[in-house]
């Protein structure tokens, strides 16, 4: 397989809807929510590990050198990635005080192989509403449910020690949304939004305590 159409393939797999079941790719992600002196979020650093199916696929016939992928292999893995991860917003929604912050980019990527699993770390860069908002809430989902992005427990802020959150959980679905989603198996179609269902959100709260 050439390195081009292994990119493409990277591209075809993970961020467009594939003719099987939903989710098709697995992703564990941590959070550090980059939070400014005055409590706006400013960014988000993520690190997302995908699941070992889908990393045995990216890394196939990538160079190596000495047993190892080569630094180069990689940045083309994490360049093409990005580059799809931008046209979603990073699979990314930050709503503070009714205002959606905008996503303006993504900086620092890297990927990483360990263990059988493809890493790949990244921030990205939040646009600023007038004032800062004291209370965010941020969910990480694709909403075609073709990604399944798990938030981890150790999310965390890098910021004020005035600043905290919470990880809110979603609920089971309900018989209606459970029965679509085993559906999928057989139609490979879900609602539009579906992935929301599932959802863990961020709550970043930067008060003042009272």
């Amino acid at each position: 397989m050439g390195f081009a159409t292994f990119i493409g393939l990277i591209g075809l797999l993970a961020f467009q809807a594939p003719a099987s079941a939903h989710p098709h790719v697995f992703v564990d992600v941590d959070v550090e929510l980059d939070v400014a002196e005055d409590g706006g979020l400013r960014g988000i650093n993520y690190e997302w590990t995908f699941d070992d199916m889908y990393s045995a696929f990216a890394m196939q016939g990538l160079p190596k050198a000495n047993g190892a992928h080569t630094e180069a292999a990689l940045a083309k893995v994490a360049d093409a990635i990005i580059g799809k991860l931008d046209d979603v917003d990073y699979f990314t929604k930050a709503v503070a005080e009714g205002h959606e912050l905008q996503a303006t980019g993504a900086q620092q990527a890297h990927a990483s192989f360990d263990n059988g699993r493809l890493r790949l770390t990244f921030t990205v860069a939040l646009r600023a509403i007038g004032g800062a908002a004291e209370k965010v809430n941020v969910q990480v989902f694709d909403p075609q449910y073709v990604v399944a992005v798990s938030v981890k427990d150790g999310a965390r802020v890098r910021g004020p020690a005035r600043c905290t959150l919470k990880l809110l959980r979603a609920g089971p679905l309900d018989p209606n949304d459970a029965r679509q989603l085993d559906d999928s198996l057989r139609t490979n179609q879900l609602a539009a939004n579906f992935g929301l269902k599932l959802a863990t959100t961020i709550a970043l709260d930067c008060s003042v305590a009272k």
